[in-house]
């Protein structure tokens, strides 16, 4: 059972890597609007057929319209931030940006969800920004306007976890994925209409790839979920940046500098801490409200494929 699970969350990453190679490559010749339209639509029919074949209508039934809502814009600003940056820095910095988002995360739970978070947590998310910082350095490729504003969209990404968790008890993990789609599909179509360049062949296959890579992430993990521990699992994750660095090497032939690799190191290395110490809190506690591992599956409903 673990064994599987290991497998569904590195095909899932693997996945969200394929959504950020397809995205690139159509940034190229299409608008970045048009992208985020497509990308959602695509992703959106895939997630309700799959959700309506699995779970029946109860699967998407929502029960807090406004806090749908409110993760729909969310959405909007971390999927345009990242798709902005995308073309404009190499991947494996991108992807080691948006590692950042459990470090946010775990700053904003304090005051917005009103967790305790203590002395040995906080010092892991000032060394996961001393990472940031390493990343950021002046004279390095992602020191730009797009490098900061991807981090900004991590920023947002965290806040779309933060949101998922509060939610986590009366959503469904599929709804919590289906509604972040409305705004970023209305906002993308707007943005097009004056740019719309009807694509190919070609383009309309990596549009729909983008949408089919997102959704299968989303399946991928939160099946990775039901098989094994969150402690087991969100390890896994990290391998996105091999897959990055490689897609970028292959497709680009963009080579990872030492800063990018360090800064990467600290930030995971930070992010691993992080999940150890909430892993020892949470068996601590004689029972929480729900298993570690369900809270997490429901934060990365919201984090990803989804958010990017």
């Amino acid at each position: 059972m673990i064994r599987r699970g290991i497998a569904l969350m590195c095909s899932g990453v693997l996945c969200m890597v394929g959504l950020d190679v397809s995205a690139r490559m159509l940034l190229a010749d299409y608008g970045l609007w048009q992208l985020v339209f497509l990308r959602c639509a695509f992703s959106a029919l895939f997630i309700l057929a799959f959700a309506l074949r699995t779970g029946g209508p109860d699967a998407i039934r929502m029960q807090r319209p406004r806090w749908h809502l409110l993760r729909s814009l969310l959405m909007v600003g971390s999927m345009t931030a990242f798709f902005y940056a995308l073309p404009r820095i190499p991947l494996a910095d991108l992807l080691t940006l948006a590692f950042v988002a459990p470090l946010v995360v775990t700053a904003l739970s304090r005051p917005l969800l009103g967790e305790a978070v203590g002395p040995w947590r906080w010092a892991a998310v000032l060394a996961g920004f001393a990472g940031v910082l390493i990343l950021l350095r002046p004279g390095t490729a992602v020191f730009q306007p797009a490098g900061f504003l991807a981090l900004g969209g991590a920023g947002l990404y965290a806040l779309l976890s933060l949101t998922a968790r509060k939610l986590s008890g009366s959503e469904s993990t599929t709804a919590l994925s289906l509604y972040l789609f409305p705004a970023p599909m209305c906002v993308g179509l707007a943005g097009s209409v004056w740019q719309w360049q009807m694509p190919d062949l070609a383009g309309w296959s990596l549009f729909a790839a983008c949408g089919l890579f997102g959704g299968l992430a989303f399946v991928l993990i939160n099946a990775g979920f039901r098989h094994a521990p969150a402690a087991v699992l969100v390890p896994f994750e990290y391998t996105g940046l091999i897959w990055a660095a490689a897609a970028g090497y292959v497709f680009w032939g963009e080579i990872p500098s030492p800063n990018t690799w360090l800064g990467a190191a600290v930030i995971i290395a930070s992010g691993l801490f992080i999940l150890y110490r909430e892993t020892v809190v949470q068996r601590a506690q004689p029972q929480a409200d729900f298993p570690l591992q369900e809270a997490v599956a429901a934060s990365e409903a919201g984090e990803q494929p989804g958010s990017r």
